[in-house]
């Protein structure tokens, strides 16, 4: 049987600056430490071949990676570039790239980092990453256990369908209709994942109905992308507040307040606490 040589390459995803409604998602200056380590990217089969990608992140620099693998035969590939890392950018400054091959024309793998920036937040342990040259978002999982390829959401052809079920999702919350709110705000964050918008709706839905727990984390998801926005911090005072949480409400409440809510200032008010 002829054996086919086989190309494949790891790579970091190239993205040109994109714009989130509200910056940091640690802190102004400071990198979030989850993001380090290794994240699994893509898996990849053809001919008979599978091509396992992860991206590994550190202080000052990523890491490509190729795992090849053709019946009882792997090889392992990798490749590093410098890159400079902010809050909500990673910026590789280099571009870099490496070949292995289990044996001469039989199987070649090839891990590759690209020179250009991608946007990321971090979101319930997950790694989010944005490219808007692919228009595509990919999250990314931890590495470690079985291999898990990154979920891919393609920008949807009409800019205006992820907006419109966000909008279907606020008129169903107006009538009350909870469930049938919450399933608009699946779909809008479905097709845009970076929608701080829809989960601080649906936060309001889920507050609605007790789940105040969801609630919670859609307001923790909202405030990552948007670090300003009072009504999220309300909405999560409110759901610790149901939780029990009273501190922790408190401290949202006077967040809200310092932002101008006046729902969180009139009740520090009536309740006689600072803000």
């Amino acid at each position: 049987m002829i054996l086919k040589k086989i190309l494949l390459r790891s790579f970091v995803i190239v993205a040109t600056a994109i714009a989130l409604a509200g910056g940091s998602s640690w802190a102004d200056d400071a990198v979030n430490p989850e993001l380090y380590g290794s994240w699994d990217m893509l898996e990849i089969e053809a001919h008979g071949m599978t091509a396992q990608l992860t991206l590994t992140i550190e202080e000052g620099r990523v890491t490509a990676g190729s795992k090849c693998f053709f019946g009882e035969y792997n090889v392992f590939v990798q490749t590093t570039s410098p890159a400079e890392i902010t809050a909500d950018e990673i910026r590789v400054l280099e571009g870099s790239r490496a070949m292995k091959e289990y044996s001469p024309g039989f199987l070649e793998c090839t891990a590759s980092v690209y020179e250009g920036n991608m946007q990321y937040h971090l979101r319930d342990g997950k790694l989010v990453l944005y490219s808007v040259k692919e228009e595509e978002t990919y999250v990314l999982t931890r590495s470690g256990g079985p291999f898990k390829s990154a979920k891919r959401y393609k920008k949807s052809r009409d800019p205006q369908l992820a907006l419109d079920h966000t909008n279907r999702g606020t008129a169903f919350l107006r009538k009350r209709q909870y469930d049938a709110a919450i399933g608009e705000y699946n779909k809008a964050l479905e097709m845009n994942p970076t929608n701080a918008l829809a989960y601080y709706n649906r936060s309001v839905a889920y507050t609605s109905t007790g789940q105040y727990d969801k609630a919670v984390k859609d307001c923790n998801s909202a405030l990552q992308l948007n670090p300003e926005h009072a009504n999220s911090y309300y909405s999560r005072g409110v759901s610790y507040w149901h939780l029990g949480s009273k501190d922790q409400a408190i401290k949202d409440l006077q967040a809200a307040a310092k932002l101008e809510h006046k729902g969180a200032q009139d009740f520090l008010t009536s309740m006689k606490i600072r803000w």
